[in-house]
């Protein structure tokens, strides 16, 4: 894919394994972003970029969903998801079993 007519990426992962969540079977593919935006997946070896990252040996994946947690603590007390984030789980699904903290108010 030839990128010489439009814009640089702002980010592109170059030689990852890409798991892409349509069910299809994994395949190597470079990812193109621009802004918060995948804009792009395929052969872009020729491609510019602000930043490329050589994922060659890695899995490039969408992020998870952890659709049963008890999380609500943990995320009305601390909004960034450190440990969430670090196992590439982007969303969480709480408010389970009929119960939840929500609203909590936070002492100022």
């Amino acid at each position: 894919m030839s990128q010489s007519d439009s814009q640089p990426f702002d980010l592109l992962l170059v030689g990852g394994t890409l798991i892409d969540g349509s069910n299809t079977p994994a395949r190597r593919a470079d990812l193109g972003v621009r802004g918060d935006r995948i804009a792009a997946i395929g052969d872009l070896s020729d491609a510019a970029a602000h930043t490329r990252v050589d994922v060659s040996g890695l899995v490039v994946a969408p992020g998870f969903i952890d659709s049963h947690t008890h999380d609500d603590n943990y995320l009305l007390r601390r909004r960034d998801m450190t440990p969430k984030i670090s196992q590439g789980v982007t969303t969480v699904v709480t408010g389970n079993c009929g119960i939840s903290l929500a609203p909590l108010a936070h002492a100022n």
